[in-house]
């Protein structure tokens, strides 16, 4: 493994092992210019930093030559915090255009994302070079222990926002860098130094929590185990800023001798992430751990009560306060049940190569599955109930009906083709190859798709329930099925959540086809709630419901469980007879 600096003698720290780095080739003399502190900072002041790529890529490319050339501890460390205020800025504005970018990424935003991690993994290796040159002489002085805290800490934070970018775009994690984490933790909990605080001027998330290597682990420990391939968009970091709070409620316990099966465990001598052992796959660790999260989850159900009281006492208010509070709920209980386990799968799966035509979405779904009709809600509506209209305000109710109406007219839904790599009951396993960055498609996305070389088509929904990338632009996702077939309907809030808007485009599942035999309703998200009062319009005649059970919520489409009612009276929704 190359040093930094020369190596008095490798044998002081007999007791502790040395953490496997991954480190460049150093140059043997002196480099030329040498830098300086001050050099350096003339260096930056000269870049043009209005320019992020520009700037990007000339920072790289000093950075490497720094990595690549010998420099003592003290002095590299000093150049490596230096860096450190113009690394934040640049990697805020890279990960927020990376982030608004759609999944797979475009051309211009995949060459952002390898800008970003390019930089995460130089600003790591060098505080990296540190740790080893470090790590393999004895700190005589106090200030050297010091300087292999800082080093431990911030190689380990620039690895984890590594993983942290990679996880919000669905990327493949960084090679190496879970394994290196591993390591950097190990020697820095043997050191003594896991726990110690460390002053940082440049938290990448700024929490009120004590800076230490223990919070940096634990916390992206508990992010993998949250799945972050199955989280939807951006919640990865929603997660990685609440993960903070109880990074230390997280613990490690040596698993020699200890059956890991149904637990969440971890093998630091390999770059694999923490995962929960499931009777179904093999496990064997060199250096395993098994992790407890039980006082973690213990927090989070205490937040999760909390919210849902607040909820239930408030269903009835829709202001933007509460739809926010609903979506930090759905969050919640989407990591209370990702922190379960992973369960056995019910069904066979079976291999198959089949071409597939989906379509994405609540509104596309809508229309394939109505065959492409019109939706006109509003004059259906006016329809069904001309009679009751006066006939002096017909013309004036049918031209506002015409106008509402209007809003879904002129939009077009494209199916695209992807293939099948296996299938069961519940869900498939889909590729994309070929013109990926067209797709657009989201975890928790709604989708409607069928076997086009099977006619008549039979639409089924599902959700998308993981999706990971690459750096090639391919993708693979999953889908979890809802439904064997639905009915195009439209709904429209009279009471509770939700009241007062218009029409929108819904699906009612019948019992029959519902695989888990529940008759529901696919709603938009963030719309309307538990005890929402609405009408239902299958455009030839009009029914009232109640929602009262919450099936699945994601960031667009919700799914509820209702009960038939009466018409309400005095709902307000015959605005016709205004």
């Amino acid at each position: 493994m190359p040093a930094s600096e020369p190596i008095p003698d490798i044998n002081m720290h007999h007791s502790v092992s040395l953490p496997i780095l991954n480190l460049p080739m150093q140059a043997a003399c002196r480099p030329q210019p040498y830098m300086r502190v001050k050099r350096l900072k003339r260096w930056m002041s000269d870049l043009p930093t209005a320019d992020c790529q520009r700037t990007a890529v000339a920072f790289i490319e000093q950075l490497g030559k720094l990595n690549n050339a010998r420099y003592l501890s003290q002095e590299r460390a000093c150049l490596m915090d230096n860096l450190r205020p113009l690394v934040q800025q640049l990697i805020n504005t890279l990960s927020q255009q990376v982030r608004k970018s759609y999944v797979p990424l475009s051309p211009r935003a995949l060459e952002r994302y390898q800008l970003l991690q390019d930089i995460l993994a130089g600003m790591a290796t060098g505080y990296k070079l540190v740790v080893n040159a470090l790590a393999m002489t004895r700190p005589h002085r106090e200030h050297d222990e010091m300087l292999l805290r800082e080093a431990l800490y911030f190689s380990s934070q620039y690895l984890a926002r590594q993983l942290l970018e990679a996880y919000l775009v669905y990327m493949p994690e960084p090679k190496n860098c879970w394994l290196e984490l591993h390591q950097l933790f190990q020697y820095a909990t043997d050191m003594a130094m896991a726990t110690l605080t460390v002053d940082d001027p440049f938290p990448d998330i700024s929490v009120p929590i004590a800076n230490t290597v223990d919070l940096i682990y634990k916390r992206i420990v508990l992010l993998a185990l949250a799945e972050p391939y199955h989280l939807m968009k951006n919640e990865a970091r929603e997660f990685y800023y609440l993960l903070s709070a109880w990074a230390s409620n997280c613990e490690l316990l040596p698993s020699v001798n200890i059956a890991c099966e149904g637990e969440f465990s971890l093998d630091a001598n390999t770059e694999k992430p923490p995962r929960f052992v499931s009777s179904e796959i093999k496990w064997a660790a060199e250096n395993g751990y098994i992790i407890d999260i039980r006082e973690a989850q213990k927090r989070l159900d205490v937040q999760l009560q909390r919210i849902l009281r607040a909820n239930l006492m408030e269903l009835e208010d829709s202001n933007h306060t509460l739809m926010q509070q609903r979506r930090q709920r759905d969050m919640l209980l989407r990591l209370a049940d990702a922190w379960q386990g992973v369960l056995k799968r019910n069904g066979e799966r079976h291999i198959s190569e089949a071409r597939i035509e989906l379509a994405t979405g609540l509104n596309a779904g809508h229309h394939y599955i109505s065959l492409g009709k019109a939706f006109s809600p509003e004059v259906d509506e006016l329809r069904i109930k001309s009679g009751e209209i006066e006939p002096t305000i017909f013309a004036a109710a049918y031209r506002s009906a015409l106008q509402k109406d209007r809003c879904h007219h002129n939009r077009a839904y494209e199916t695209n083709p992807w293939w099948q790599r296996n299938f069961s009951r519940n869900g498939a396993a889909l590729y994309c190859s070929l013109d990926c960055p067209k797709l657009h498609t989201a975890v928790g996305e709604l989708v409607t798709y069928c076997d086009p070389d099977n006619a008549p088509l039979r639409w089924k929904i599902g959700v998308v329930r993981w999706l990971r990338a690459s750096l090639e632009n391919q993708l693979d996702l999953g889908i979890m099925n809802i439904a064997d077939s639905a009915v195009a309907v439209a709904s429209k809030a009279l009471a509770g959540c939700g009241g007062g808007t218009d029409y929108f485009r819904s699906l009612l599942v019948p019992k029959q086809v519902s695989l888990q035999q529940q008759r529901c309703l696919i709603l938009p998200a963030n719309i309307y709630d538990i005890n929402s009062v609405l009408a239902i319009s299958m455009k030839h005649r009009i029914f009232y419901v109640k929602l009262n059970k919450l099936l699945l919520s994601t960031q667009t489409f919700s799914q509820f469980e209702f009960e038939i009612i009466e018409k309400p009276p005095g709902n307000g929704e015959d605005v016709f007879m205004l």
